[in-house]
C-alpha cells in the first residue's frame, strides 16, 4: 500500500501522534510513503518535521529514502491511501482513521487456516518473491484468517464490512468444489462470490476443485516416498489427464465421484488405487504444501499445474497490498 501524507496534515500538531504511528509501519516495511506529489522543501518546514527533535531527523531521513525509492516505481504496492484533514473520496482518511487502518494487516480469509493457509503461503513463496519478502516483515503485515468452515465465510465478510468508513484490506479465497470443467461451483462458493461482489471485496474462487488439485507430482511423491501403497496412488494419479487431475477429489477419492463421466475409461487397477483418495483425517494431503523437495524449488511444476490460475490469485492479493 502507498500512503500519501498531505502537507497541511503535517502542520497540524493534533495529527502528529497519528502520523508517527503510520510512519512506524512504513519503517517496518509494510507500506511505501508516496512522495510523487510532494514538495520536499516545503514538507521539510512542516511542524511534524521541524518541531520534533530527533524524531524530526528520523522523519526527514525516511522521507529522503521514500523519494529515492519512489523514483524506481512502487512495485507490488497498488492500493493508495491519502491522509488529509478533508477526506472526500474512497481511501482518503483523516489521520486517526488512517493510522488505525495502517496498523491492521492484510487479511486473507480462507476456510481452513492450516490447510488453505499452507497452500496460499507456499504459492506466494514459490511464485512471487516481492510478496513473500513483504509477508516476512516484522509484525505480520499479512495474516491468514481461517473460519473453520466455508459456510461461515460470507458472514465473516459482512461482519468485517459493516460499520466501516472504508473498505477493509481483505481478500477471500475459497475452493470451487467443481466436479468438472463445465460444472457449477458449490453453493457455498456461489454465496461467497455474491457477498464479496455486493460489498466490493476481492475474492478468488479456485478454478480447480480445491487447493490440493494444484499440487505437483514432486510434492505428492515426497509426502510418503517409502510407502508402496502411496507410490501406487501417485503413479495412478500421474496417468490421469490434466483435466481429471484438476477435478479429482484428492481427499475422498473416487468414492464420491464414482458416477462422474470425467473418470470413465480408467483401468481397473488405477480406479482401485485412487478410489479412497489420499486422505483427509489423521493424515491430510494438504500437508504436502509444507514439504521441501530437496534443495530445489517446485515453482516450474506449480506453474505447469496452474494454467494461470495461481498467478491470477497472487495478482489479486498484490492489488490489496
Amino acid at each position: 500500500m502507498r500512503i500519501e501524507i498531505s502537507e497541511c496534515i503535517a502542520n497540524d500538531s493534533d495529527a502528529h501522534q497519528w502520523l508517527d504511528r503510520i510512519l512506524h509501519k512504513i519503517s517496518d516495511g509494510w507500506y511505501l510513503w508516496d512522495t510523487s506529489e510532494l514538495d520536499f522543501s516545503a514538507f521539510e518546514t512542516t511542524t511534524w518535521v521541524q518541531h520534533r527533535g530527533t524524531k524530526g531527523d528520523d522523519i526527514r531521513e525516511l522521507l529522503r529514502k521514500s523519494i529515492k525509492r519512489g523514483a524506481w516505481g512502487f512495485g507490488l504496492h497498488n492500493r493508495r491511501v491519502r491522509v488529509t484533514n478533508r477526506p472526500n473520496y474512497e481511501d482518503e482518511f483523516c489521520p486517526e482513521t488512517a493510522a488505525r487502518f495502517a496498523e491492521k494487516p492484510l487479511c486473507i480469509l480462507v476456510e481452513n487456516q492450516f490447510s488453505d493457509g499452507q497452500f496460499v503461503k507456499r504459492i506466494v513463496d514459490e511464485l512471487c518473491e516481492p510478496l513473500s519478502i513483504l509477508w516476512a516483515r516484522p509484525g505480520d503485515p499479512i495474516q491468514i484468517y481461517g473460519v473453520g468452515g466455508g459456510g461461515q465465510m460470507p458472514d465473516v465478510v459482512k461482519e468485517k464490512m459493516e460499520g466501516k468508513p472504508y473498505r477493509p484490506r481483505l481478500v477471500a479465497i475459497a475452493d470451487s468444489d467443481k466436479t468438472g470443467p463445465s460444472a457449477d461451483m458449490n453453493v457455498v462458493a456461489q454465496k461467497l462470490r455474491a457477498t464479496c461482489e455486493e460489498h466490493n471485496v476481492p475474492y478468488w474462487i479456485l478454478a480447480k476443485r480445491a487447493s490440493e488439485n494444484y499440487l505437483p507430482r514432486t510434492l505428492l511423491m515426497a509426502w510418503k516416498p517409502n510407502s508402496l501403497e502411496h507410490v501406487r496412488k501417485v503413479e495412478a494419479w500421474s496417468r490421469l489427464s490434466e483435466e481429471q487431475k484438476d477435478y479429482y477429489n484428492l481427499k475422498n477419492g473416487l468414492q464420491v465421484d464414482n458416477q462422474n463421466p470425467l473418470f470413465r475409461g480408467m483401468s481397473q487397477a488405477d480406479h482401485e488405487a485412487l478410489f479412497n483418495g489420499f486422505g483427509r483425517t489423521r493424515e491430510k494431503v494438504s500437508e504436502c504444501w509444507k514439504l521441501k523437495y530437496g534443495e530445489t524449488s517446485v515453482e516450474p511444476k506449480l506453474r505447469e499445474r496452474s494454467r494461470g490460475d495461481l498467478e491470477r490469485g497472487i495478482d489479486l492479493i498484490c492489488k490489496e497490498v
